[in-house]
């Protein structure tokens, strides 16, 4: 009889960690900033815990990348000149299949893709200057072949950040012309589809002199074609509420999810901090992502590969403690909403939850909790750990 591996998640609706070994050893420090590949079968985050590799011994921030179904967990970031000191700022980048994750440096200097076939970590920001933050994070291709993130050449100080695209099949890089992008314009956290024809990514112009470009906006470039499209829509007389930012490119290029803020927007405005969106380009449709109390504000949304399903947060308020984080999973097609943080009472999670992403067909996610809350289990309040949860 075939059993299944110790650390491993059997593929049943329920909630596991990921940050434990395939010999059952649970991390032991804190696991945060979560992905999960389009199969369902791999999730990449960072841990401070020193005993989910052998040779990790140092309580520095690592990548990690938890194979669900044998339960070995991979060393992504095993660097020899280390990983550095520092706090990680934004979840590793996977591709669809999980076999690559993109990921920078805690301090800051570089980017890196790791093979889980050959166990290889490869440099790709060289030649660059990026300063890495969550504004311009590296972000990998579903297919594996590109990864993106903006910088400027290192030997050109007075330049300003440009999209960096690498080709990781030909060990080329390339920086990316936008068509209609004047010479002051600043762009940030650029993401890919799944073969990396299409890029969305934040942009604003403010040499232009026009008010209007001098705002930040979402944007959609065709690599092919070269043709750009602006993907949040108008917000009229509300210029003090207007807002955009977290932008998504979908894995086949048609859609964007991002975060709007715009109080006049109709049929009616957003939330005071903005609202998950999600847009179709090919149709021109506009979706309002809201949770089951739509009066709080949602965020992080992402889409799933088969373009039915997003997972997001919900920021509903509990007094006196504040907003509380819950992860929502959306069915676009039916319009089901499920609670994929719910404790093992079916009650929502008293704890903020957070950095959800999910495979690509709306049955796993993986994301960050506290396992106190999350599962009842003894822990310190900022002990977060990574967890997948299973809907069906």
């Amino acid at each position: 009889m075939q059993t299944t591996p110790a650390g491993a998640l059997e593929l049943k609706p329920g909630t596991d960690y990921a940050n434990v070994t395939s010999d059952d050893v649970m991390g032991n420090g804190q696991s945060q900033y979560a992905a999960i590949s389009a199969n369902g079968r791999y999730v990449a985050f960072w841990s401070r815990a020193s005993n989910l590799a052998p040779g990790d011994t140092d309580d520095v921030s690592d990548v990690y990348v938890k194979d669900l179904r044998t339960g070995k967990v991979h060393w992504a970031s095993d660097l020899a000149d280390g990983m550095d000191k520092g706090a990680p700022y934004t979840a590793p980048s996977i591709s669809a299949d999980g076999m690559r994750v993109a990921f920078p440096t805690l301090d800051r200097a570089g980017a890196h893709v790791y093979d889980v076939r050959t166990g290889r970590t490869q440099l790709v920001s060289d030649g660059t200057y990026a300063g890495f933050s969550s504004a311009n994070a590296p972000a990998i291709s579903g297919n594996g072949r590109y990864v993106t993130f903006t910088a400027r050449p290192t030997q050109d100080t007075g330049a300003l950040p440009a999209i960096r695209l690498r080709d990781l099949a030909r060990g080329t890089g390339e920086w990316i012309d936008d068509p209609s992008a004047g010479a002051e314009q600043r762009v940030a956290t650029p993401s890919l589809s799944h073969d990396g024809r299409h890029i969305a990514y934040l942009a604003s112009d403010p040499g232009t002199g026009d008010p209007e470009d001098s705002k930040t906006h979402v944007y959609a470039l065709d690599r092919r074609t070269d043709k750009r499209v602006r993907i949040d829509p108008g917000c009229e007389d509300d210029p003090a509420e207007y807002g955009v930012g977290d932008p998504v490119m979908g894995r086949d290029g048609r859609h964007v999810v991002f975060r709007f803020k715009c109080r006049t927007l109709q049929p009616r405005g957003t939330n005071d901090t903005g609202d998950v969106f999600l847009k179709d380009l090919r149709s021109g449709a506009l979706r309002h992502v809201l949770g089951p109390k739509p009066q709080f504000a949602t965020h992080t949304g992402r889409l799933s590969a088969d373009g039915r399903h997003i997972v997001f947060v919900a920021a509903e308020e509990r007094e006196p403690r504040g907003p509380l984080q819950v992860i929502y999973l959306l069915d676009l097609r039916t319009g089901r909403t499920d609670m994929v943080t719910a404790r093992p009472d079916g009650t929502v999670n008293q704890r903020p939850a957070s950095d959800p992403t999910v495979d690509a067909h709306g049955r796993t996610v993986a994301y960050d909790a506290v396992p106190r809350d999350l599962l009842g289990e003894s822990s310190t309040a900022g002990d977060r750990q990574v967890f997948v949860t299973r809907l069906r």
